[in-house]
């Protein structure tokens, strides 16, 4: 049943539910920015003090993220395949939900929203790459 092909098609399908979950994160950004206008700038803690549903399916899809990535090293392990790439892209997703829990939790501390951004784009470019590099 494990093959290189199903396991390209799974980096596939985790680099489609990435897309996903930066689609949901710009939702959740909107809201911030309506909220920044709002309450005004230097109020950072009333930002998130409502949050929408977008909000929490974005921070409960991460948790979905880790699993199926982790799922992901777990079958390039057994298929005796080089782990480099998905080892990047699970400490760059553990990197990822610190940096979006510390926006949360400690009100948007300098940088962290354009560092949450572009690790983002790290991992999906990783899993690109990841999906490339593996050889039928």
């Amino acid at each position: 049943m494990l093959s290189i092909n199903f396991l390209k098609r799974l980096i596939a399908l985790s680099m489609f539910i990435m897309l996903i979950q930066i689609l949901i994160g710009l939702k959740v950004r909107e809201f911030i920015d309506i909220n920044i206008d709002f309450y005004g700038f230097e109020n950072k803690s009333l930002w998130l003090s409502n949050p929408e549903l977008n909000f929490f399916i974005h921070r409960s899809f991460s948790i979905f993220i880790l699993i199926s990535n982790a799922l992901l090293f777990f079958i390039a392990k057994k298929l005796q395949i080089t782990t480099k790439w998905i080892t990047i892209i699970l400490v760059l997703i553990f990197i990822e939900i610190i940096a979006g829990a510390s926006m949360y939790y400690f009100s948007f501390p300098l940088l962290s929203q354009p560092l949450h951004l572009l690790i983002a784009i790290l991992i999906f470019g990783s899993q690109f790459f990841w999906f490339l590099s593996v050889e039928d």
